[in-house]
């Protein structure tokens, strides 16, 4: 049993297409897994329609919505019935960062909440993810919250179910989520979002600042209590990055504290690593 080539179709331009060695393994782009086959044919990997890859494993791939969200802004999918399948996924194109939101139920009615996870790749940049993900109960929903400061231009969310899963995959795991280049006046004082940590391996800061300043880790275990539980001061006229892991708490957030003197100068970039 042998495959010699895969072809993988683009699923936003359905022009291109990549050709992929002949191995047993995953598709990064995508997380496909290529099992073998019987025969040289290459196999033709289209969304929007089931696809047998062997006589144990099929996908379907669904778009559901490509309107673009306001800064702040989120999208709620309706409820998939999940008992005919044994893993999903989520795939989503945007050029603002996101959160993305799963939440489960056993009666298609009430839902909670049993994944989170961040994707972005900088500031203004289109950028892809992929997350594949394992359920426990029938039915199943995703939100999707644009968390830049600008409405999308480009968003896409498709739904991803599978016949065969193998694992958890998530294709951008790191992710840059925040950013600001705001000078802060003197004393002033910048406050990040908040985060959900459970689904985070670690969180973690890029700043360059002209004054000197401090960064403050905070922790929550309801998002309205906050303990500090790291310090890390910034010398001026230097760049410094720092992270938490782990996180001891349900939520994080950041704070950048400026010190006596006004800043000319200021870039503070936020990003988390979510858990495979």
């Amino acid at each position: 049993m042998s495959v010699e080539q895969v072809v993988i179709r683009d699923p936003i331009n359905f022009a291109g297409a990549r050709v992929v060695p002949a191995t047993q393994g995953w598709v990064p782009e995508f997380g496909i897994a290529i099992q073998p086959q019987r025969g040289g044919n290459p196999l033709t990997v289209v969304p929007s329609v089931p696809v047998a890859l062997n006589h144990d494993e099929s996908r379907i791939w669904v778009n559901l919505t490509t309107a673009p969200l306001a800064a702040g802004g989120t999208y709620w999918s309706g409820a998939f019935d999940y008992i005919h399948w044994i893993g999903a996924g989520i795939f989503i194109r945007s050029d603002q960062p996101v959160q993305v939101e799963i939440q489960e139920s056993f009666d298609g009615a009430t839902f909670a909440r049993s994944h989170v996870y961040y994707l972005g790749e900088g500031p203004g940049r289109v950028f892809h993810g992929l997350i594949i993900f394992p359920l426990a109960h029938r039915w199943w929903r995703v939100g999707v919250t644009n968390l830049g400061y600008a409405a999308q231009t480009t968003f896409r969310v498709d739904r991803i179910t599978y016949a065969f899963y193998s694992g958890l995959f998530i294709s951008h795991y790191i992710a840059t989520v925040e950013r600001t280049t705001a000078a802060l006046a003197a004393n002033a004082t910048y406050t990040s979002r908040t985060y959900v940590a459970q689904k985070l391996e670690e969180i973690g800061f890029y700043v360059y600042a002209d004054q000197a300043g401090t960064v403050y880790y905070d922790v929550s275990f309801d998002g309205a209590t906050w303990r500090t539980v790291k310090s890390v001061p910034v010398s001026a006229g230097t760049s410094l990055s720092d992270y938490l892991s782990p996180i001891p708490g349900h939520y994080v957030r950041l704070r950048y504290v400026n010190g006596a003197t006004a800043q000319g100068a200021f870039d503070f970039t936020i990003y988390v690593r979510n858990k495979i």
